[in-house]
C-alpha cells in the first residue's frame, strides 16, 4: 500500500509537470535554459550552502542544549542527508529521517534528534506563512492580480499556520493535550509510547525561541539569496525585496504532500506568480527546473551518508 501510494504521488507531480509543459512551448524554455550565466548559478549554490549551514549550525546547537556533544561536520552531513530525502519524499517529509540518520551516524537517540527538529519547523511554518501574507499584501496591489489566487494561496497559507502552531503544541504543551492530539492522527499515533520521552527533550529547548527565530530568518535571507541570483542566471530582473517575499508564498506549496517535494505544483505557481511581474511562463518554468537542479546539486553532499546510514 505504501509503495503504491509512493508511486500514484510520482505520476501526480509528473502529470502536472505534463500538463504545464503542454502549454509551454518546450523549445523557448530550453533556449532560456541554454543563456545560463554560470557565476549566477555557484553564488546561488554557495547562497545555498550557506542556508543549509544555518539549519545544520541551529541543530547543532539545540543538540549540545539538550547535553549532546556532537561535532558540528556530523551534524552537517545528517542535516545534508535529510535535505536530499526531503527533495524526493512527499511535503519534504524525508527530512524528518535527520534524526534516524544521527541515531546511525552519531549514536543520538531518535527522540533527542526530532524534539531539536519538529518544534523549530513548525516556527518555520510559521515564518513561511507570515511572509507569505507580506507577499500577498504586495502583490494585492497589482491590477492584473487574480482575486481566486489571493483566496487559495491564504486557504493554503492558513492550512500551514495550523500545522506550524500544532507542531509547537504537541512540543512544548501539556501532556495530557498533545497526547490527545496526537493519538488520533493517522501514522503520528504509532509515536505516542514515545512522546513523553521526547517531550522532556523538546521542552530543554523552548528557552531557545529567540535564537531559533534569528537564525531561521538567517535562513530566510540566505534562501532568497539563491532564488535572486538564479534568477539573475537566466535574465529575469526582479528585486531582491520581491524574491525575499515571494519565497515563502511560492516554497508552500513544496509541503503540500500530494508529490514529490510539491512537484508541478511549485512550478505552476512560480510561473502564475512571476505572470504578474510581466515575466514570461518559459523563463519562469526555466527558472523553476533551475531552483530544482541548484537544490540536487547541493544535497548531494548528504548522498553519501543517507547510503552509510541505510547500511
Amino acid at each position: 500500500m505504501k509503495k503504491f501510494r509512493i508511486f500514484l504521488q510520482i505520476i501526480i507531480g509528473i502529470s502536472i509537470i505534463a500538463f504545464i509543459l503542454n502549454k509551454l512551448d518546450l523549445k523557448e524554455v530550453i533556449a532560456v535554459l541554454g543563456k545560463i550565466d554560470f557565476t549566477y548559478f555557484i553564488l546561488a549554490c554557495i547562497s545555498y550552502l550557506l542556508l543549509n549551514l544555518v539549519l545544520a549550525f541551529r541543530l547543532s546547537y539545540l543538540l549540545k542544549k539538550i547535553g549532546h556533544n556532537i561535532k558540528y561536520i556530523n551534524v552537517f552531513l545528517s542535516h545534508m542527508g535529510g535535505m536530499i530525502v526531503g527533495d524526493i519524499t512527499p511535503g519534504r517529509s524525508g527530512y524528518f529521517l535527520t534524526p534516524p540518520i544521527m541515531k546511525k551516524t552519531s549514536d543520538i537517540p531518535i527522540t533527542d534528534g526530532m524534539a531539536c527538529i519538529f518544534a523549530p519547523q513548525g516556527i518555520e511554518f510559521i515564518l513561511k506563512v507570515g511572509g507569505a501574507a507580506a507577499a500577498l499584501i504586495y502583490i494585492s496591489s497589482f491590477s492584473n492580480v487574480s482575486r481566486n489566487f489571493i483566496i487559495s494561496a491564504m486557504i493554503g497559507a492558513i492550512l500551514l499556520l495550523v500545522v506550524g502552531i500544532f507542531m509547537l503544541l504537541l512540543s512544548w504543551h501539556e501532556e495530557k493535550v498533545s497526547s490527545r492530539l496526537l493519538s488520533k492522527i493517522p501514522f503520528f499515533n504509532n509515536f505516542a509510547v514515545n512522546l513523553s520521552f521526547f517531550k522532556d527533550r523538546s521542552i530543554l529547548i523552548k528557552n531557545s525561541l529567540d535564537k531559533i527565530l534569528i537564525l531561521s530568518i538567517i535562513g530566510w535571507f540566505f534562501a532568497a539569496f539563491q532564488w535572486y541570483f538564479l534568477a539573475k542566471a537566466i535574465g529575469i530582473d526582479i528585486p531582491f525585496f520581491a524574491i525575499f517575499l515571494l519565497h515563502p508564498l511560492i516554497t508552500i506549496l513544496m509541503f503540500v504532500p500530494i508529490s514529490p517535494a510539491g512537484l508541478g505544483l511549485m512550478e505552476g505557481g512560480v510561473i502564475l506568480v512571476f505572470s504578474y511581474f510581466g515575466i514570461s511562463s518559459a523563463a519562469a518554468m526555466a527558472f523553476s527546473v533551475l531552483v530544482r537542479i541548484n537544490i540536487l546539486f547541493v544535497d548531494l553532499i548528504g548522498l553519501k551518508t543517507v547510503m552509510k546510514a541505510s547500511k
